[in-house]
């Protein structure tokens, strides 16, 4: 079976409001796929496909299927003879997919490449506040199985269409300071003194945060904090393996993919937040570090 993962940050949306689609063309790298095939009689054909999509049906449109809060999704994937078919779908046949096993019983599917390619269309559900949509890493979407005998498919898909973690942009309705980066520097460190925990951190540092909209919303949102986790105290990831970075909202901690809830009133707020330095248990390695994560406003 191979992963194909799809790099969602290329798709855009034309406004931020509920409806509102985008679109991102898929492809198999490389071009033919492996993978193996039965047969009772030789060598054949796999002319037949079957795919599946990994989420519930959307409450809000017939066509599409409900990733998450935010987003609907549907697939369509081209076969040689047929494009755009919707998934899922179950023993269509192609003529001109010619690749199949070789011999009697399983035997490799060779230079195999019809069904390789397609595009996954995105629908808001709601209106996205803060210019941008996370999506975490490792979501699948759909697959794809190939096999010779009608009725009769394969226990394991050809690919599966899975996420990576990205961001995609959307119009902005509300930003972050302004859109410009938070920097925070945490000077020279002394490893001996990195705690493991946030709260008995010495290395930390505030940043206020001020939220302003083009709208007069006033309402409660969520901010929410879209970063690589370290693996350790909840902290996020640095290009340092026994070095997180810890961030607090009122003394608890934001779990990088999660967030904090906050409130608009007539389209502005603000809060501050606090960085802390923290260590695996670990002594780290000398030199400089850095890290990166992403704020988001959007609905609760």
């Amino acid at each position: 079976m191979n992963i194909l993962s799809i790099t969602l940050g290329t798709a855009s949306f034309t406004s931020n409001q509920p409806g509102s689609t985008g679109s991102v063309a898929f492809h198999t790298i490389p071009e033919n796929y492996p993978g193996w095939c039965y047969s009772e009689h030789g060598e054949n054909g796999a002319h037949y496909f079957k795919s599946e999509v990994s989420s519930p049906p959307s409450n809000l449109s017939s066509e599409y299927y409900r990733l998450n809060e935010d987003i609907d999704y549907n697939i369509k994937i081209d076969l040689y003879n047929t494009k755009n078919i919707s998934s899922p779908f179950t023993d269509i046949y192609d003529s001109s997919a010619k690749a199949g096993p070789g011999a009697n019983g399983v035997t490799a599917l060779g230079r195999a490449l019809v069904g390789n390619a397609g595009t996954v269309n995105f629908r808001l559900r709601r209106t996205i506040l803060g210019g941008a949509l996370f999506f975490p890493g490792g979501i699948e979407l759909a697959n794809l199985y190939r096999y010779v005998y009608k009725g009769s498919p394969a226990t394991i898909p050809i690919y599966r269409l899975v996420t990576q973690q990205t961001v995609i942009p959307v119009p902005v309705e509300c930003r972050i300071n302004g859109g410009q980066t938070i920097l925070v520097p945490f000077g020279n460190i002394d490893s001996s003194l990195v705690s493991t925990s946030a709260a008995g951190s010495v290395y930390r540092a505030e940043r206020a945060l001020t939220y302003k909209c083009n709208t007069t919303l006033t309402q409660d949102i969520k901010v929410s904090l879209a970063a690589e986790p370290a693996g350790f105290s909840d902290a996020i990831k640095t290009s340092n393996p026994d070095i997180g970075v810890v961030m607090q909202y009122q003394n608890l901690t934001v779990t990088p993919n999660d967030g904090f809830k906050t409130r608009l009133v007539n389209g502005q707020g603000s809060d501050s937040v606090t960085f802390a330095v923290v260590g695996s248990g670990k002594t780290p390695a000398t030199g400089p570090f850095t890290g990166s994560a992403t704020l988001i406003i959007t609905n609760l």
